[in-house]
Parts: structure tokens; C-alpha cells; sequence
């Protein structure tokens, strides 16, 4: 029997036709833990990084974090039982008007015969259904617009089975936020937050009634994860429309169909966001949800209970966010502000001499660096008021006052 072993280039070998088995894998394991080159840091000559030549750091972490785990466990109970009873679900009703063939009645008609048509007109209410939550005690409810658009009627469920008739007090669609109101007292009321202060990382909980009838029950469904992201802007297109989202907050709590117009809420039990939607393959949760944060979201509910209708401020502009690339392209020393890509000719901007292709750097003293922070400046505003811009124009800056006013019947952008 012959036994090789070679380490590096030193040529070690043994060799031997008598040796007991046992003998030969002893001195095998000595040549292997004592003289190979690696137990010295390297390997091949190279050395290796310090922290992989140290032994793993020692220390016992799971009294951390078990401690973690129990402290962040008693607080989602906390808050499922804090915000759960202001939860609601919605239920919709929509008449959908349709024409079906009877090939049975009518049947001269079918061959030309004066008198109508063999198609028939018939209408149906489809049910639909979404979650919702309370704002004050006296029965104001938030919830999605895409939930009650354009539906006949509306009803709530408290999570304690009740059910009252709704009515709608004000809806936005660009924002996609509606108000909605019950005639009740005393009810729990969820508690606002303030979505500027979100913290990518930090813990978020979904609550709301997914899939309905199909899960049971009128208690909400409570689910955790993260703030994945923020300032995410998407489009969609359903049967409510098409329309485009920015600034939302992006978690991978999971998010369902039914959750839509519930909240999102951190840690401390406060409301972060309005759950709206999900990029999803299979029609359930992926992990990529998103929510219309709670600032815009209380914004529109007070124009909506003081005026009925969101009072927009219109400038007149289409606009995007300025990308490295584009920046490069153009010409531009930095990729901050927002592009204006288009302008009504009849719009504001227009008329104060705006083009395509300036860059808005600020406005009314807050630098914009990307359409977030454009609508922000913009959803303060009021038609009537005088808006402070900077732009930059192929490298020259330059400013004005810009009077914004309503949008015109029909009119989209900014």
C-alpha cells in the first residue's frame, strides 16, 4: 500500500507496503493539522483576511434575541388589539348592465320583421369589497378609492359584526383616497402618524379583511413586515382606470385583495399609510405591497369633509424625475430636480414662460429633487396662490412668482 500527501509544493510523501492501516490514517491526520501551510493563514501562499483566519466570535445571543423577539411580539399583539376594532370592511354594490340572446322570443324580429331586436337588456349587481378605517368617533372613515369607485352602494362591518349603510363624503382619484361616513357615536378611532418620519427598515403591520367571505370572520386579518421602501411611484390600470402613484411606501407585509383601503401601521400602533396595492404573478401577496402615506392621505380627508371635493392647485406641467442618464444627455452637471417634459399651452407654467426641458430646482424655498417632492410643494397650495420657482435652463438659473389655479374640466399633469 502507498499513501501520497503533498501540501503546497513541499513534496511530503509516505510511502510504505507494511504499514497497518490504522498507523498510516494517524500519521495522515498529523501531516494534515500540523504541517500544512493553510493552519498558518495561508493557503497557496495567499495570505488570508484576519477576520477569516480568527476563530468565530464567541457569545451566547440568544438571550438577545429571545428578548427581541418577545418585546416585538408583545407589541404587534399591542397593536392588533390597539387598532384592530377600528378596522372595518366595506362592502360595494355595482349595477353592471348587460344583453344576453334569446333565440326563443322575438323571432320574427331576428329575421328582419319590425318590432326590435332578439337581444335582450338585462342588469346585475356585482358585490365587491375592500377594508376601511376609523378616523373619528362620530363615523369618518378612510379607505382607497379604487375600493367605492363608482359604485351604487355602500356598507361598513365593525369588527364587531355590526353593519351600517355608508355614504360618501368625498373621493380623490389621482391620490386615490376616499372619505366615507356613518351615522354612529363613540367608536374606536385609529390613530394618525406621521408618514414623513417612515424609516425604511423600520417594522410595519397590515391589517385588514383579505379575500373576504372566502377567509371568514369580521375580525381583521393582522400581517408584519417591513417598510421596504419609500417615495415608490407605479402605475396601474384596472376597472377603475388608470392612474399613476408617487411617493408611496413600499412593505413586503403582505397584502391581499380585500386589504385594500386598510391601514398600514408602525410599531407604536399608528397609521402609516393606506394600503392600495401589490405587484403580484398570481393575484396574492409577493412581498411588494404598497401604501399611500397617511400625510396625503389626511390632506385629502380634511379638503374632502370641508369642501366635498380636493381644491387642486394646478401649475400646468408634466413632469419627471431627472435620472443620471438624462442629466448626461443633456448636458447637466447633476441629476437633482424634476423635468418638465410637456406643458399645457394654457396652463400657468406656460404662460410665465416655463419650457420643455427646464429642470424646477425649488419652489417656494424647498428644493425638489424628485416628483415626491414636487407634489408636496404643490398640495400645500390653494388656486390663487403665487408659487416662488427656480429653474435651470442649459445651465443658467433662473427664478419667478407663478400664479396657480384650478385644473381645467379635463385637464391632466401637474
Amino acid at each position: 500500500m502507498r499513501v501520497f500527501y503533498h501540501s503546497g509544493g513541499n513534496g511530503i510523501s509516505i510511502r510504505s507496503k507494511n504499514l497497518p492501516v490504522y498507523k498510516l490514517a494517524l500519521i495522515t491526520l498529523f501531516l494534515l493539522t500540523f504541517l500544512s501551510p493553510s493552519c498558518k493563514g495561508k493557503e497557496g501562499g495567499v495570505t488570508l483576511p484576519e477576520s477569516l483566519s480568527k476563530a468565530p466570535a464567541s457569545g451566547d445571543t440568544s438571550s438577545v434575541d429571545q428578548t427581541i423577539t418577545e418585546s416585538m411580539g408583545g407589541a404587534i399583539v399591542t397593536v392588533a388589539e390597539q387598532v384592530g376594532p377600528t378596522v372595518v370592511t366595506i362592502n360595494t354594490l355595482t349595477t353592471v348592465t348587460g344583453n344576453y340572446f334569446n333565440p326563443f322570443q322575438d323571432f320574427f324580429n331576428f329575421y328582419g320583421f319590425p318590432g326590435g331586436t332578439p337581444f335582450k337588456e338585462y342588469k346585475q349587481k356585482v358585490p365587491g369589497m375592500g377594508s376601511g378605517f376609523i378616523i373619528s368617533g362620530d363615523g369618518y372613515i378612510l379607505t382607497a378609492e379604487h375600493v367605492i369607485h363608482q359604485v351604487d352602494e355602500i356598507s361598513v362591518v365593525l369588527a364587531d359584526g355590526t353593519e351600517y349603510p355608508a355614504k360618501l363624503v368625498g373621493a380623490d382619484f389621482a391620490t386615490d383616497v376616499a372619505l366615507l361616513k356613518i351615522e354612529a357615536i363613540n367608536l374606536p378611532v385609529a390613530q394618525l402618524g406621521n408618514s414623513d418620519e417612515v424609516k425604511v427598515g423600520q417594522w410595519a403591520i397590515a391589517i385588514g379583511h383579505p379575500f373576504g367571505e372566502a377567509v371568514g370572520g369580521t375580525e381583521p386579518t393582522v400581517t408584519v413586515g417591513v417598510i421596504s421602501a419609500k417615495d415608490r411611484t407605479m402605475s396601474r390600470n384596472d376597472e377603475s382606470g388608470f392612474r399613476v402613484y408617487s411617493g408611496l411606501l413600499q412593505t413586503d407585509a403582505a397584502i391581499n385583495p380585500g386589504n385594500s383601503g386598510g391601514p398600514l401601521v408602525n410599531s407604536l400602533g399608528q397609521v402609516i399609510g393606506i394600503n392600495t396595492a401589490i405587484i403580484t404573478t398570481s393575484g396574492g401577496s409577493l412581498g411588494i405591497g404598497f401604501a399611500v402615506p397617511i400625510n396625503i392621505a389626511r390632506e385629502v380627508a380634511i379638503q374632502l369633509i370641508q369642501y366635498g371635493i380636493v381644491v387642486k392647485a394646478w401649475l400646468g406641467v408634466y413632469v419627471q424625475n431627472m435620472t443620471p442618464q438624462l442629466a448626461e444627455a443633456m448636458g447637466v452637471e447633476n441629476s437633482k430636480g424634476v423635468l418638465i417634459s410637456d406643458l399645457s399651452p394654457d396652463g400657468p407654467a406656460a404662460k410665465a414662460g416655463l419650457e420643455r426641458g427646464d429642470i424646477i430646482k425649488e419652489m417656494n424655498g424647498t428644493s425638489i429633487e424628485s416628483v415626491t417632492d414636487y407634489d408636496k410643494v404643490m398640495q400645500e397650495l390653494k388656486p390663487g396662490d403665487k408659487i416662488a420657482i427656480v429653474i435651470d435652463r442649459g445651465g443658467r438659473e433662473l427664478t419667478g412668482k407663478i400664479t396657480v389655479i384650478a385644473p381645467p374640466g379635463g385637464e391632466e399633469g401637474r
